[in-house]
C-alpha cells in the first residue's frame, strides 16, 4: 500500500507548538497524519493561507520527537477501525434470551 504524500513540513509554532506544513493534496481538518514510517504524529487543526497555496496546523501527539522539521515528508494516517460490532452482539444476545 502506498502512503499518500500530505505535505512538508516548515516549522514548530512557538504559540501552540503546532507544526505548521505546505500542502501538497487536498486535506480536512481532524484528518490523520503519520511521518514516512507510518508512525501517527497527530492531527490536523487548521487549514489557511492562499488557495493557490494553503497551509497546514498540525497538532502533535504528546511526545512526538519531532526534531527539525523543515522539508520532513508528512503523510496521510491509517486511522484504527471502531468495533461498534462487540457492543451491539452483546445487546443482541441479551434481547434474544429475553424473548425465549
Amino acid at each position: 500500500m502506498e502512503k499518500e504524500l500530505i505535505g512538508k513540513g516548515l516549522h514548530v509554532s512557538k504559540g501552540n507548538g503546532n507544526l505548521i506544513v505546505l500542502l501538497e493534496s487536498e486535506t480536512r481538518i481532524g484528518m490523520d497524519i503519520a511521518d514516512k514510517d507510518g508512525n501517527p504524529m497527530g492531527k490536523i487543526f487548521d487549514v489557511f493561507g492562499p488557495i493557490d497555496a494553503p497551509y497546514a496546523s498540525i497538532r502533535l501527539i504528546e511526545g512526538y520527537p519531532m526534531g527539525d522539521p523543515s522539508g520532513k515528508p508528512v503523510f496521510k494516517g491509517e486511522r484504527p477501525k471502531r468495533q461498534y460490532d462487540k457492543r451491539r452482539n452483546r445487546r443482541d444476545r441479551k434481547k434474544r434470551q429475553r424473548s425465549r
